[in-house]
């Protein structure tokens, strides 16, 4: 069986988000003040945030591309399967078959990830 190839920066951060967001709420209920953790979480999200909204700038496929990881990566509640991520993005955008949503998953996250390789 083939390796998976390891996680580029981009994926890593998508990957993080929703825990990030979890942290970020408990540590606010608890402490109630702004500590490290905190702010961390808080400058995670954001980049993430502006990786994604920098993804509708692209003239052709901004919207879908921005679904796409929307559903996949940052919704609050994490998909099951491809099969809902699916249903997902038609009730929010519209139908993308499988195939295609695998291509453009991957040309986001590459495209995140020329991004953040830009901002070093």
């Amino acid at each position: 069986m083939a390796e998976k190839p390891p996680h580029s920066k981009a994926q890593m951060l998508l990957l993080e988000y929703r825990p990030a967001i979890w942290r970020k709420a408990a540590h606010e209920s608890i402490s109630g003040t702004v500590n490290k953790v905190l702010q961390d979480c808080t400058e995670q999200i954001q980049l993430t945030n502006k990786l994604v909204e920098a993804l509708q700038g692209n003239k052709l496929l901004g919207d879908k591309l921005y679904w796409i990881i929307y559903v996949s990566y940052m919704t609050k509640r994490q998909p099951n399967d491809v099969e809902e991520i699916l249903t997902e993005i038609a009730l929010k955008y519209r139908h993308i078959p499988r195939r295609t949503y695998f291509r453009l998953r991957r040309r986001a996250i590459r495209m995140m990830n020329d991004l953040l390789n830009h901002m070093a």
